[in-house]
């Protein structure tokens, strides 16, 4: 048996990257997945669509549901949790993927940037996680999985490395507000972890080493030759680690993919499940 057989997942932000290479994974694993995003029809602005990530999964053999929402809206929010059970009957993982970006410099930002960066990056894991959490008690188990950033961790001080990766991207890339956002949700994070630690319900923070060459990151632009591209297949390896193991083995942990297979001994899969790199 498949280690998700039985189990039902919602992954947001699931139209492309990260989260559609998530929702590929978990289906190989034998999950039921709800995919979630905006972009429901390819042709958008951006490569990648909710029909075409539900088309490769149900090509795979898998099962998933398809729900359009705008997670920066209260009201989408509140539909993802009741269509997902009501469809699937049961709820075993969120997986809180769906972000919003934009780098800028920061005396730039105009209020509606931080709004929509807060809503996205922040609000709508504390609603999902909040609307998940009475399913999980009732099962007595779940995972709650929050898709954070590198750019969460605090800059060093002065004197400043130009030749410092972490230094160059903060400072050339204006990452500020979204790195504040994703500092949140770290924090946040840790918080639910703590506050469920009695209960079986693991609640963890994962993000890439470096960035991920996914659709929606390379639209952004601004890549350097010497920035560390990560394969997305990590990413979803390392989620899916984070969303099978029970929680008194995993939870709390604000982590980074490569450094959190290593610690775990796990082999980098493809989306198929198939072990590409031992």
């Amino acid at each position: 048996m498949k280690p998700l057989t039985g189990r039902v997942a919602i992954i947001t932000g699931a139209s492309r990257g990260i989260g559609a290479a998530i929702a590929r994974r978990f289906a190989a694993e034998g999950a039921k997945v709800a995919i979630v995003a905006r972009t429901v029809e390819p042709g958008g602005g951006l490569a990648g669509s909710l029909a075409e990530t539900a088309e490769l999964i149900r090509t795979a053999g898998g099962e998933c549901l398809a729900i359009a929402a705008n997670l920066a809206d209260p009201a989408d929010r509140a539909r993802i949790v009741p269509e997902t059970t009501a469809h699937f009957g049961r709820l075993d993982i969120l997986l809180n993927n769906a972000a919003w970006s934009r780098f800028l410099p920061v005396w730039e930002a105009q209020p509606r940037h931080v709004h929509l960066a807060f809503q996205m990056n922040l609000h709508a894991p504390q609603e999902l996680s909040q609307q998940a959490l009475p399913f999980f008690r009732k099962q007595g188990e779940g995972w709650i999985l929050n898709i954070s950033s590198a750019t969460a961790d605090m800059p060093p001080p002065a004197p400043y490395d130009p030749d410092d990766r972490y230094v160059r991207f903060n400072r050339d890339g204006h990452a500020t507000l979204y790195g504040t956002s994703k500092a949140a949700l770290d924090r946040l994070t840790a918080g639910w972890a703590l506050e469920l630690s009695r209960e079986k319900i693991a609640v963890n923070a994962l993000a890439p080493v470096g960035a991920v060459a996914s659709e929606g990151a390379l639209a952004v632009g601004g890549w350097d030759t010497r920035d560390h591209l990560e394969p997305v297949e990590a990413m979803a390896e390392a989620a899916f680690q984070l969303c099978h193991r029970p929680a008194d083995e995993l939870t709390g942990n604000i982590v980074r993919s490569l450094p959190l297979l290593e610690r775990l001994q796990a082999p980098i899969c493809g989306l198929n499940g198939e072990v590409i790199k031992a």
